[in-house]
């Protein structure tokens, strides 16, 4: 199997080529400026694309060292890269994350993931509002309406994952229905063709990132594991 990570400059797809040729998935690395690399000609087979996403001024303010970052070379190389673009089953967001992030989300990924012939991966991931709504997602679910923990003071300082915050808010009727919203959403993104994308991501969000939507996406990524789908969570803000 041959990789080839592609994104604009300041991306990260160097790094993400790195981490999966790390992982086992030796990638070749497009950032749209230079001539683009011919997987083919480092052992043939089937090609899988990877894509890096992220916001403009993120990429600006990471340009690659040596460098002159400008918006209008930005976009040309990410016009260059557009043919790839419906080929493309797997993208990440790389705007909220440093290379420790990006290294933390793909280990907790089964190592099977970007192998066309095994069963998709989903991932629940919380994030917050505020910060902006990740350029990756599939599918979106709003957390907002449930009653916020942040605003009961034993509970503040506590993230989702606590059994007292995610029991507040699991026992919330507007959590149950988010829930069934969600498990429908996936199910719906499940092909039974065998042709699912090797990662389907469904994105939970709160506020501040921290409280409801890390419980909703851990209970998620719970039901969902107990249904028998390969399931992982992932916290883009709970860090922070």
């Amino acid at each position: 199997m041959s990789v080839l990570v592609y994104g604009p400059p300041g991306s990260g797809p160097d790094q993400l080529a790195a981490e999966l040729t790390g992982l086992g998935a030796p990638a070749l690395v497009w950032d749209g400026l230079g001539p683009q690399p011919d997987p083919g000609r480092e052992g043939g087979g089937s090609l899988r694309l990877v894509r890096t996403v992220a916001s403009l001024e993120a990429c600006l303010a990471r340009w690659p060292q040596g460098g002159r970052g400008s918006a209008r070379r930005w976009l040309a190389a990410r016009e260059r890269q557009r043919h790839l673009l419906t080929a493309t089953r797997v993208v990440l967001d790389t705007t909220h994350r440093d290379p420790g992030a990006v290294s933390r989300a793909l280990a907790a990924l089964p190592g099977s993931w970007l192998d066309g012939g095994a069963d998709p991966v989903v991932v629940a991931e919380s994030f917050s509002f505020i910060k902006g709504v990740p350029l990756d997602l599939d599918c979106c679910l709003d957390a907002r309406p449930v009653s916020n923990p942040y605003w009961v003071e034993e509970l503040r300082p506590f993230p989702g994952t606590d059994p007292r915050v995610s029991s507040f808010v699991l026992g919330q009727e507007e959590a149950s229905r988010l829930l069934g919203a969600a498990e429908q959403l996936v199910e719906s993104q499940l092909r039974p063709d065998g042709r699912s994308r090797p990662l389907i991501r469904l994105a939970v969000g709160c506020t501040g990132g921290r409280h409801r939507s890390v419980a909703l996406a851990e209970e998620l990524c719970r039901r969902l594991r107990g249904r028998g789908v390969r399931a992982v969570v992932w916290h883009r803000d709970l860090e922070e």
